[in-house]
């Protein structure tokens, strides 16, 4: 031991374990005494709420520009229950910014000696108050909200909801003229050729593109000449201006290639518009793509506003939001070959995603099969118009997957509630197929379907009923009852938010209607003197009782009970409970086959096109969506269009206000009913 030296003695290991014994020389780092006072950040404390000036000052005095945010901050909150919203707007944050001089250094990863931070690095420390929001809140702001938007007609709420504060593209004030060539050759012939100085001008149209024509000006006197089209090209095409231009219209009002050239060759303009091939290469190489593009840009601007809503809603929103989703096919029946998925959202009316669906391309019927010479050569320049193999009755179910497995990639948006008719096909896939993982799907039913199905049960019972024991006729289920019937069963969907009241006046309409003089069951009747049953209004005057109108027979009052608790079960009324319905999606697909007829053939890329124009009509009115056809298809909008098209957005606002306020008025006068209770003839 006495030759070993201080380097050798302290690098031995302890006997009780491996810690190394410290040197004698190093001592250990000292704490500073409780009883000194820390020293005071001065002026490199600062107070940056997000209601102070130096919010954006302190963020930015940095060297680097790159604050160190303190861990506690807004990231590391836990997200607020259901109920309960931390409001990030009306949140208090404190924040402290301190210079790196008053930080005692952290120790190095060397352990011999602490080297000091830089003295440009800062610490800004972040605490949050958030403040919560209660359930009952929470409703009373969704409601304020929906009834916002619930004030003002369907057309107008969606226009504010995607105006795009006027187009930067400028309308096109070259316009187009029909002169007849003789007027125009008498009006030339006064003027002087440019070389020869004689009254000898005259145009010759030659070379003919669609509705392009090569005019030639010429002289009868010197020969001169000069050609020019009588319309542009396309920028870095060579399709004709006047063509697409042509094109546009015609497929605006529903024709096709065959209208645009009967309507040309009437007006002895061209013997044919544009040709077959020439219409459909426009179709597939243009207006596909440009009709697609600005569809996309219209329903993003819907899935922004749409987010707006439900943020003001509920700022506990989770990308969770209530749609209608429907389809429709071509042509009517089963063996439909094309068929339309939309999504559109319910408190707004925006679409916000559609898809066209194609079981059959024409295409590959006639042209080469697999084993022909050409059939390699053909394929490679086919555009096939086949994207599914499923039969026309999924159609519906495939689109609806295809939409709804999107939506988060697209839109950042989960369709969690549905509001559907009475097919539960789709609901059912979507649960099976797990779109949103362990987010489940809520469905609800359209009250106008469940409605219609009173008189459809009911119409079925009169038409299976035996001979013997009719059902319709007099004394029975008459057309005008089963109407009746039907109405007084949606008004019962939609006079209450309680299940237990809606079944009980469904099953009142039935007691009622079954009652006679000898057996009368009005008890689940309302009673009052204003109820709209007369019995029990006549017994809340007492009065003597009225006779029963209906005098059903007792069969037929059987047959009617299985119909009445099958439609009034409470699994079918909880999803009614909402009033919703699907007539946002029955007008989608009246403007979309008001552009694309059902009664005449149509290819894929032609149906895509109408109902990217639909879309785009429903949602921001036919002026926007005349400019964004124009913009992606690059020409400019026609200044008599965009006149046009302002026209008829005025129009149809005008119509919908007009409907808006006969509907107020008419539910308005239901409200306030005149009370009879005091009349007396003759009295005032």
């Amino acid at each position: 031991m006495t030759g070993r030296t201080w380097a050798t003695k302290f690098a031995t290991k302890h006997r009780f374990g491996s810690r190394k014994r410290k040197p004698p020389n190093i001592r250990k780092a000292s704490r500073p005494s409780r009883n000194v006072p820390a020293p005071e950040p001065a002026s490199d404390t600062v107070d940056v709420s997000p209601n102070t000036p130096q919010a954006v000052t302190a963020l930015c005095s940095s060297a680097d520009n790159t604050p160190h945010v303190d861990a506690f901050s807004d990231a590391c909150l836990p997200a607020a229950p259901r109920g309960c919203a931390a409001t990030p707007a009306d949140s208090t944050a404190a924040v402290t910014e301190v210079n790196s001089e008053s930080v005692v250094p952290a120790p190095t990863s060397t352990g011999t000696e602490n080297e000091p931070c830089s003295r440009n690095s800062r610490t800004i420390q972040v605490h949050l108050e958030p403040e919560f929001i209660s359930s009952e809140e929470l409703n009373v702001t969704a409601a304020t909200v929906r009834e916002s938007l619930c004030s003002v007609p369907a057309t107008e709420r969606k226009f504010r909801l995607t105006a795009d504060g006027g187009s930067s593209a400028a309308a096109d004030s070259d316009e187009f003229l029909l002169v007849q060539i003789s007027a125009l050759n008498s009006l030339l012939s006064k003027t002087l050729c440019h070389q020869c100085f004689q009254p000898a001008i005259e145009v010759v149209p030659e070379t003919r593109l669609g509705l392009a024509v090569k005019m030639t000006l010429r002289c009868s006197a010197c020969g001169a000449a000069e050609a020019q089209w009588s319309s542009p090209r396309e920028e870095g095409s060579r399709a004709f201006e006047v063509n697409l231009r042509s094109v546009q219209a015609i497929k605006s009002i529903g024709k096709g290639a065959t209208a645009l050239t009967d309507f040309w060759s009437v007006m002895n303009v061209s013997y044919r518009g544009l040709h077959q091939k020439t219409f459909q290469g426009h179709l597939k190489a243009k207006f596909g793509p440009a009709a697609n593009k600005s569809a996309t840009n219209v329903c993003a601007d819907a899935a922004e506003a749409v987010k707006g809503i439900y943020t003001d809603m509920d700022p506990t929103y989770t990308k969770n939001i209530t749609v209608i989703y429907d389809g429709t096919w071509m042509t009517r029946g089963h063996s439909s070959h094309i068929g339309v998925g939309a999504v559109i959202e319910f408190y707004s009316g925006l679409v916000l995603d559609f898809v066209v669906l194609s079981n059959y391309c024409h295409g590959c019927t006639l042209g080469p099969k697999p084993g022909d010479s050409n059939y390699n050569e053909w394929r490679q320049t086919h555009q096939c118009q086949k994207n599914t193999d499923v039969k026309s009755g999924k159609m519906e179910v495939e689109a609806a997957l295809v939409l709804f497995r999107r939506s988060l990639e697209k839109y950042d948006l989960r369709y969690t509630t549905i509001v559907c008719d009475g097919d539960c096909r789709t609901y059912w896939t979507l649960c099976e197929d797990r779109t949103y993982g362990f987010i489940q799907f809520t469905k609800e039913d359209c009250v106008n379907h469940v409605e219609k199905r009173m008189g459809t049960n009911l119409r079925s019972v009169v038409a299976k009923s035996d001979r013997d024991q009719p059902l319709g006729g007099r004394g029975g289920l008459t057309q005008d009852l089963i109407k009746r019937l039907t109405s007084y069963y949606g008004q019962a969907l939609r006079g209450s938010d309680n299940v237990q009241d809606m079944q009980r006046a469904v099953m009142a309409t039935f007691h009622h209607i079954t009652s006679t003089d000898e057996e009368p069951h009005h008890e689940l009747c309302p009673a009052g003197p204003t109820s709209w049953c007369r019995h029990r209004a006549a017994e809340a005057k007492d009065e003597p009782q009225p006779a029963h109108k209906y005098k059903l027979k007792p069969h037929v009052a059987a047959a009617m009970l299985p119909v009445f608790k099958r439609l009034s079960e409470p699994q079918l009324l909880e999803r009614c409970k909402g009033k919703k319905t699907q007539n946002a999606s029955e007008s989608l697909h009246s403007v979309i086959w008001s552009i694309m007829p059902k009664d005449k053939h149509a290819s894929l890329i032609a149906v895509e096109t109408a109902v990217s124009e639909a879309v785009c009509r429903f949602n921001s009115g036919t002026l926007r969506a005349y400019r964004e056809f124009c913009t992606s298809l690059g020409v400019q909008p026609a200044g008599h269009g965009l006149r046009r098209a302002a026209e008829k957005d005025a129009l149809r606002k005008k119509r919908a206000q007009k409907a808006h306020e006969d509907k107020q008025n008419k539910s308005k006068k239901k409200r306030d009913r005149p009370d009879t209770t005091n009349y007396k003839a003759g009295g005032f």
